[in-house]
């Protein structure tokens, strides 16, 4: 018989087993559509070319900067940069430079926008700034027009924009001929020269539009060698090695170190890293983690189909043998047995990848904020071949123990087993056996990891952020360039901004800062102290905040006062410290009243306020410093309003206030600040639903495989229980008989799981928040779960057992 005739016999015998053809097909969908469903994840983060020129070419330049976190530091002035650019142009003793192009650009969420005006409703625009061969580095041509080119980058010639895809359609009406018309930015004129494609998504997919560097001045950014705020991409020249760049790099980084003691002596190392992995960044280990859960839960679907095809087997025993007789080979058994898998496999699979396009759409939904690349995560061609491999492979593997079963059929033994009192067999007993306590023990380990998981992120959102989140409305708002002439101007109107709000009813508190809480911020400033020689930088950084901001957040103070509108720039200087600075400065006590100096004028600390998590949920409070805006002010502030309800009923009144102040002010990311919390922790909560989904799933199906060996095994054993009873035996007696069986199972699987995960849960280690890898609720209460359901699941048969009549059981063969 040829292949085509397996299949089409295959077809007919599970045509024959619609039951079992349902259940079979059902599990292999849920177990390949998960895999499918995060196999395009990965392969859309992590796998798929970046939509740029020979993007294995493209590179990021890093510090080796041991006081950064992850020991490396992306961050360059513009002197550094220019010094890097100038040296690795050059030919250096013979050997030609590594980098075939190098380029800068300057971005931060929410802080480097401009305000766009004209044509609509005054919008705040996310906005990047390039040097002028940032785009021909990358490789990328405009979609409509041109890009920003270096003769745009110079100071003077820089009012030229490049619109994202998004803004263009948003905000231009997808206008073909938006090329070479003027927009309103920050009150200046400038000339759209270009439109990006959809796939460019550099430096951050959120920008809206690019303009060049050589806009940012020293009045924007000081330009000072130690100020560092530019990100660095290169593109490695034909045949360079990212090692080889990494040395040429070091060395430019040496000399400057050499030369520049003050602001350069621990940045002598250079790191060269592929585009791909930076844009990647820490989440790497949670794909993979993510994969790894998907695959046990993948193979606990082999071992629950390969129970079924063994018990499958075994009812076809007289089938085979008559096989046997008339002369078929056991390979011709296990070769048919295999084909009716892998149909059952195919069909799984096609299911499965239906269901991985529902699974995909749900999965960046869930994480697509924390997800690089998210637009480019799509069952595809590559989804495709890979979800038909793991089908086939599938197929394969969960039938080869009842092909080889199948294959050492004998006639003899089979009419022998076939009459009254046969079953499958010790060995088939055994090896079913073995598949559920394989399928318990990974589902313990699957569970134990969602149960840490699960314990970590409950640990993170019982953290106190030191602010309370509740009643309060955020929202942004950033002065347009050059509106204000002074710093008291720009004071003068953000005052009354937030007096005009805290006017309305409802509102409680009203207060600003330049930066949102739990996402960092703060300024590098330096002080000394007095009595002390060294100059001293806080470790959170110094935050510029209006009066009224600690009561609007909650923060409490715990001595002092708060700062108040006559903590002006007439007013004697004025700071508060936060109690981590506190007690880092002053450790016995009495921080109010002391004094610090930025230059030197001495600054009365005035206040000492409770710690804030600046940094994130998961990092420690640092030590903080507060300044007023009136002595710093910034353009963007970040207003908070708490009320005495829900905040989003005051978000009209609120708009229609800042409107009243200026009718040209656009207003961007208006929210309840409880959203706050919640975007911080979507990383951790993508990856702990996903493993508890996997859990639930494993232990489903785990339950089931436990079913599935019980019943069978009564239905096997039915005149057994019939003898047995007919001589006395109990009805607790056979149902303890059943449970007992499959309770050993169990048992055995549990044991293996819990020795598996201890060893396997150390990859959690960097996913983890406020527990261990060996958290013992964790490690009890996975495994109790599992044992409670795996005994309800054997229950079941068994109290069918228990329930037989023996005048019935002794009748069946």
């Amino acid at each position: 018989m040829t292949l085509l005739d397996d299949l089409r016999y295959a077809a007919r015998t599970l045509k024959k087993s619609p039951g079992f053809a349902i259940v079979a097909i059902a599990t292999l969908a849920l177990g390949i559509g998960a895999n499918s469903a995060i196999w395009s994840v990965l392969h859309g983060v992590l796998l798929r070319p970046l939509p740029y020129q020979d993007p294995d070419r493209l590179v990021r330049i890093y510090y080796a900067d041991p006081e950064q976190a992850g020991g490396i530091s992306a961050a360059f002035s513009p002197q550094d940069f220019d010094d890097l650019t100038a040296d690795l142009g050059r030919s250096e003793r013979g050997k030609a430079s590594p980098f075939a192009r190098i380029a800068a650009s300057h971005f931060m969420l929410g802080l480097t926008g401009m305000n766009l005006t004209g044509g609509g409703e005054p919008e705040r625009v996310d906005s990047a700034t390039v040097s002028g061969g940032y785009f021909s580095t990358l490789g990328v041509p405009a979609a409509i027009g041109r890009t920003i080119q270096p003769s745009d980058d110079v100071a003077g010639k820089d009012r030229v924009v490049v619109l994202s895809d998004g803004l263009w359609r948003r905000r231009f009406g997808a206008d073909s001929t938006v090329v070479g018309k003027q927009v309103t930015l920050e009150g200046e004129s400038f000339t759209v020269v270009g439109v990006m494609p959809p796939s460019f998504a550099l430096p951050a997919r959120e920008v809206d539009l690019w303009a060049p560097i050589s806009l940012i001045g020293d009045d924007d950014i000081p330009h000072l060698r130690g100020l560092r705020w530019m990100d660095v991409v290169a593109r490695l020249a034909p045949g360079a090695t990212p090692e080889q760049a990494t040395a040429a790099s070091s060395a430019v980084f040496t000399r400057l170190a050499r030369a520049y003691p003050e602001t350069n002596e621990k940045r002598d190392r250079a790191l060269v890293r592929p585009l791909r992995e930076s844009l990647v960044g820490d989440l790497r280990p949670a794909l993979l983690v993510l994969i790894s859960s998907v695959a046990l839960v993948l193979l606990i679907a082999c071992a629950n189909l390969a129970s079924l095809l063994l018990a499958r087997t075994t009812t076809r025993r007289h089938e085979f043998a008559v096989r046997v007789a008339l002369g078929a080979g056991g390979g011709r058994l296990a070769r048919q047995i295999l084909t009716e898998n892998v149909l059952l496999a195919l069909v799984g699979g096609g299911l499965g990848f239906v269901m991985a396009g529902w699974g995909v759409e749900a999965l960046v939904a869930l994480g697509g904020a924390e997800l690089p690349r998210a637009e480019e995560i799509r069952p595809d061609a590559s989804v495709f071949l890979f979800t038909l491999a793991i089908s086939l492979a599938t197929g394969i593997l969960s039938g080869l123990l009842p092909a080889l079963r199948a294959s050492r059929s004998d006639a003899r033994e089979a009419l022998r087993e076939g009459g009254r009192g046969g079953g499958e067999g010790r060995r088939g007993r055994t090896a079913r056996g073995a598949l559920v306590a394989a399928e318990t023990a990974l589902a313990t380990v699957l569970l134990i990891g969602a149960g840490l998981m699960v314990r970590s992120f409950w640990s993170l959102l019982h953290v106190d952020p030191g602010f309370r989140t509740e009643n309060v409305l955020a929202l942004s708002i950033s002065l347009q360039d050059g509106k204000f002439a002074d710093p008291v101007g720009i004071t003068g109107y953000q005052n009354r901004v937030l007096a005009r709000l805290a006017e309305l009813p409802g509102v409680v508190a009203v207060g600003g800062s330049k930066t949102l809480p739990l996402r960092g911020g703060g300024e590098p400033y330096d002080f000394a102290v007095d009595g002390r020689d060294e100059r001293i930088t806080p470790e959170a950084g110094t935050f510029i905040v209006t009066p009224g901001y600690f009561r609007a957040l909650g923060i409490p103070l715990l001595a002092g006062r708060d700062f108040t509108v006559r903590d002006g720039a007439d007013a004697p200087p004025a700071v508060i410290v936060n109690r981590a600075l506190a007690h880092q400065l002053w450790p016995e006590g009495g921080a109010v009243g002391r004094h610090v100096r930025f230059g030197e004028k001495p600054i009365e600390v005035i206040g000492v306020a409770g710690d804030v998590r600046h940094a994130g949920l998961a990092t420690a409070p640092g030590p903080a410093l507060y300044l007023p805006n009136s002595v710093a002010p910034r353009s963007t502030m970040k207003i908070f309003v708490r009320t005495a309800g829900d905040p989003l009923g005051v978000a009209g009144a609120v708009r229609a206030a800042i409107g009243e102040a200026d009718r040209n002010q656009p207003i961007s990311d208006l929210a309840p600040l409880s959203q706050l919390v919640s975007e911080a922790v979507v990383r951790p909560r993508f990856t702990t639903l996903l493993l508890g989904l996997f859990g639930a799933l494993a232990l489903g199906l785990a339950a089931l495989g436990t079913y599935g060996v019980v019943a069978y095994a009564v239905s096997q054993r039915t005149h057994e229980i019939g003898v047995r009873m007919a001589l006395g035996a109990k009805r607790s007696q056979v149902l303890g008989m059943v449970v007992r069986q499959a309770s050993m199972l169990t048992l055995a699987g549990l044991g293996t799981g819990l020795v598996a995960a201890f060893a396997l849960t150390r990859w959690l280690s960097g996913l983890l928040y406020g527990i261990s890898t060996t958290d013992p609720l964790a490690f009890l209460a996975a495994p109790l779960a599992l044992a409670l359901v795996a005994l309800y699941a054997s229950y079941l048969p068994a109290r069918r057992a228990a329930d037989l009549d023996p005048l019935i059981a002794l009748r069946r063969d």
